[in-house]
């Protein structure tokens, strides 16, 4: 890679105009996914190679600019969002390669999961990613950037497969560097949660295996059952995964493992416009008449407690139909909408103090459910597990980790009311040892990071090192790791 350091600064602007978004496009405006958070960028790019990638990092250095990288913006916080230069990372996309020997295949950073799963299965013999979330719609980088995680208490975040990092980085001539846990391990173990600050993502090295087949089964059982049974059940199967639907006062527990039976899989029309459809219908009622919230809930339980068998490729039985999802093409390949719009929030705590939370948050809406004016929660709650990591910033960091995930669904893309649900949930799970999701809502400032993370300190030495400019620094990355005084709520679309 050249130096760019004698490019001209006219010859940089000549050469960014052509993927220059005009100010008059509507992708001059981005909004993460739910539409919860808006802005309008100084300047947007959409660059399709490394050298213009390289090229906007200098001139922003060069101009006094912040720049912030952004995949498809699927994370509910204002993560992606900036009011500096935002450059759209989707058109650096693709597969550059695959080493069987090394069983790892390298994808540039604006590549969708649903891209690399289309890829890997066209490899001979048909590959596949170890482990995903519940969605495939994100690029590789972003999820690589914030530690998003799957299912299984055997299985660490997603982050931790990666075998390597290519970084362009905002100093003078912005060098290319590649990192791993040989080559700059620091830099390697910031960026495998480095919020898009510690170097743009390249390219991508990620552990593959052989394509698989997972058998899934669910299984509605009662709450206190579920709980007594907590430690027996995450062990259970490679993949387990709770959903707790508290108006219906039960949980559906799924357990999935690889197998080389023949194909089942699920797709019922029926089920679809029921889940989707008519849930939304429903949800807009609640939205206007909120004493009709808990019947909602106890539609979804109804729709969800029946046992099922599901034999499919992993990585599509991972990527999780909760009924309420508006799936295109349901079964394939194809790009997918994970769920009608929702506020978002998700914790992880260490999982010794799952089940006592766990009873916590149970008693705790009982006590709302039993107020006339109490909270309506929507459905469901999502258990999840991984395993201990030693990623700096992995809210998985040191300890196997419970992940609680909760929801409010906004019908037709409407507003609700979710401020005081997840306020009260974040104080719970903080008390339990909580740490939030990176790509979710949290109210955090450095002094709560540095007590959470015991390499907070390491990760801001790196980032001092890469970017002594804060050329990469995100609003939200000033807020939470710098502690500028940036308001929570300043790309907020509709403010309740």
């Amino acid at each position: 890679m050249g130096d760019l350091s004698n490019t001209s600064t006219q010859q940089l602007q000549a050469a960014l105009a052509p993927i220059a978004v005009p100010s008059r496009s509507p992708r001059a405006t981005f909004a993460n996914w739910a539409k919860t958070f808006e802005c309008r960028p100084q300047r947007v790019f959409a660059p399709t190679t490394v050298l213009q990638c390289r090229q906007a990092i200098e001139l922003a250095r060069r101009e006094g600019a912040t720049l912030h990288p952004v995949g498809v913006g699927h994370s509910p916080s204002d993560l992606a969002c900036t009011k500096g230069w935002l450059v759209l990372m989707e058109g650096l996309k693709g597969q550059v390669r695959v080493d069987h020997e090394k069983r790892s295949a390298t994808f540039y950073a604006g590549t969708t999961l649903h891209a690399i799963h289309a890829a890997l299965a066209r490899s001979d013999p048909p590959l596949a990613l170890p482990n995903i979330g519940s969605i495939s719609d994100q690029t590789i980088g972003g999820l690589i950037s914030t530690a998003s995680h799957g299912s299984g208490v055997t299985f660490p975040v997603l982050s931790q497969h990666v075998r390597s990092l290519t970084l362009a980085l905002p100093l003078p001539g912005v060098p290319v560097v590649r990192v791993s846990p040989e080559e700059d391990p620091d830099l390697f173990k910031a960026s495998l949660c480095g919020l898009g600050a510690t170097g743009m993502m390249l390219e991508i090295e990620i552990e593959i295996e052989e394509a698989f087949r997972l058998r899934e089964t669910k299984e509605a059982r009662g709450v206190d059952d579920v709980l007594d049974n907590l430690d027996t059940i995450k062990h259970s199967a490679e993949h387990v995964r709770v959903w707790w639907y508290p108006d219906g006062k039960g949980m559906v527990v799924g357990r999935a493992n690889r197998t080389y039976a023949p194909a089942q899989p699920s797709a019922s029309l029926i089920a679809h416009f029921l889940g989707f459809h008519v849930t939304q219908f429903f949800l807009f009622v609640s939205r206007i008449f909120p004493s009709l919230t808990p019947f909602v809930g106890r539609w979804a339980w109804w729709l969800s407690k029946e046992d099922s068998v599901v034999v499919d490729d992993g990585y599509k039985v991972l990527n999780f139909d909760c009924l309420v999802s508006d799936r295109r093409s349901a079964g394939s390949v194809s790009h997918q909408s994970f769920q009608f719009p929702q506020y978002a929030l998700e914790w992880a705590i260490p999982s010794d103090n799952a089940k006592a939370c766990l009873i916590e948050m149970r008693e705790w809406l009982n006590r709302e459910a039993g107020d006339s004016g109490g909270l309506r929660i929507h459905f469901p709650i999502e258990i999840r597990w991984s395993c201990a990591d030693d990623i700096w910033l992995s809210p998985s960091y040191g300890r196997e980790t419970t992940w609680i995930g909760v929801v409010s669904y906004r019908p037709y893309g409407l507003p609700v009311p979710y401020r005081r649900f997840h306020e009260k949930f974040a104080s719970l799970l903080a008390s339990h040892g909580g740490r939030p999701h990176w790509a979710k809502q949290h109210a955090l400032r450095p002094k709560d990071v540095e007590h959470l993370y015991p390499k907070f300190q390491d990760y801001r030495r790196v980032l001092q090192r890469v970017d002594p400019d804060g050329v990469l620094r995100s609003e939200n990355v000033r807020r939470h790791i710098d502690g500028e005084d940036i308001a929570e709520r300043m790309f907020k679309k509709r403010p309740l």
